[in-house]
């Protein structure tokens, strides 16, 4: 298999990320960009009160999901409306033996196939705005719970909750699960193709 990604700055504040693959014998693909956010840029601020909004009405539970699907009206996964990242939180509990908080796949509405919009997050504080577009079925919002602070980046630690990632992709696990196997399946002669958008704005 071949792979390739392209990166894009534009000069509209926008960063393409184009995702290709090819492959001469029949594989899994499934490629996802892992960049972590915090759009207040302070040394030690966190995300907690940053206001996500998701475009997806369901997710699928579990860690790695097994194909339940779940609507995210009256869950703490509910985010089809701005909601403070740390305002649920706690309430959307652990994964085995996963720190509490957001490490799941939501089902971005619309067309699978098609770019659409997939997340908006918007710091209060800074003003500053950054909405993702995606071709992608589905997104991992992570919420950096396993952020310990071992780790160090310009001028600052990252403890738990200090940053977050936004992941358009297939569904996890998904050649596991029946229903959803197609997705992650490249034959050869088919090309692999994943474009995500990111514009960044100020208020």
């Amino acid at each position: 298999m071949t792979a390739t990604t392209v990166y894009t700055l534009t000069n509209k504040n926008e960063l393409a990320i184009d995702m290709t693959a090819v492959t001469d014998k029949t594989t899994i693909v499934n490629m996802a960009h892992h960049s972590y956010f915090n759009l207040r840029a302070e040394p030690d601020s966190d995300i907690k009160d940053h206001m996500l909004t998701l475009h997806a009405k369901k997710y699928t539970p579990g860690l790695p999901p097994d194909g339940k699907v779940v609507p995210v009206a009256g869950t703490p996964f509910d985010f089809t409306k701005p909601k403070a990242i740390g305002k649920d939180l706690q309430a959307a509990g652990s994964q085995g033996d996963s720190p509490i908080g957001y490490d799941s796949n939501w089902i971005v509405d619309g067309d699978a196939n098609k770019m659409r919009p997939v997340a908006r997050v918007e710091d209060p504080k800074s003003g500053r705005v950054m909405t993702i577009d995606a071709n992608q079925p589905g997104v991992q919002f992570y919420a950096g719970i396993f952020l310990d602070g071992t780790t160090k980046g310009k001028g600052r630690n990252h403890p738990q909750y200090s940053a977050f990632c936004i992941e358009t992709q297939k569904f996890p696990n998904a050649i596991s699960v029946p229903a959803w196997r197609d997705q992650v399946i490249l034959k050869p002669g088919q090309t692999y193709a994943h474009h995500m958008l990111l514009k960044f704005a100020a208020k």
